[in-house]
């Protein structure tokens, strides 16, 4: 088990990274609002925020040095990082892709399925959107689909619960250390706000 000397946690309005090592503070980050999620993958942190009118944030902060990067009013639900591109699907169900650190975005498009939830699973560097009968490619560099079906072996009619490439890989990283959270990733059905499970998908038309 990889040993960390660090935690992080919130306080109300604030994050704070502790360093048990020294008894100290690295750094401490003042939020507008109530903080209501915090995550971390690699060296980046995803902490949700929301008002008291309802409004929902999400902000990524550089882990090393506590700097926010970027916020965007939108929540981030089964995220995925190809590169320098985060995909994150939003409530308004779409699948959403930006620039990790700038926050620029790449592409937005509705997910394919109208009557069913979506799932999605990276696979041998392929982003898969489906659902038990019908599966997509999506292109990281446009946004554009393209009919695929899963690997024969994976009957997407049985399988309900996945840790794809990147929930597999991040969960193995030695610079994760005990810091790292899961709620951002997980292939559960990604209807904008189950996070868990849901239709499993992948190879005929949508139902």
């Amino acid at each position: 088990m990889i040993i960390s000397e660090s935690i992080l946690f919130s306080e109300k309005k604030k994050v704070v990274k502790y360093n048990s090592n020294n008894n100290n503070y690295e750094w401490e980050i003042d939020f507008r609002h109530k903080v209501s999620g915090l995550s971390r993958v690699e060296n980046y942190v995803f902490v949700t925020t929301y008002s008291n009118w309802g409004k929902s944030f999400s902000h990524i902060v550089d882990f090393q040095k506590g700097i926010k990067l970027w916020e965007i009013e939108d929540i981030f639900y089964s995220i995925h990082i190809v590169g320098q591109t985060l995909i994150f699907y939003n409530k308004k169900k779409f699948f959403v892709g930006v620039n990790i650190n700038s926050g620029e975005e790449i592409f937005r498009i509705k997910s394919p399925f109208r009557w069913s939830s979506s799932k999605a699973i990276l696979l041998k560097s392929n982003y898969y959107i489906y659902n038990s009968k019908k599966a997509y490619i999506l292109n990281l560099k446009n946004g554009s689909l393209s009919e695929s079906r899963l690997p024969k072996k994976i009957d997407p009619k049985l399988v309900s619960l996945v840790l794809d490439e990147f929930q597999i890989n991040i969960n193995n990283l030695p610079s994760a250390g005990g810091d790292i959270g899961a709620i951002y990733a997980g292939d559960g059905a990604v209807d904008g706000g189950s996070g868990g499970s849901g239709d499993g998908g992948g190879g005929g038309g949508d139902g």
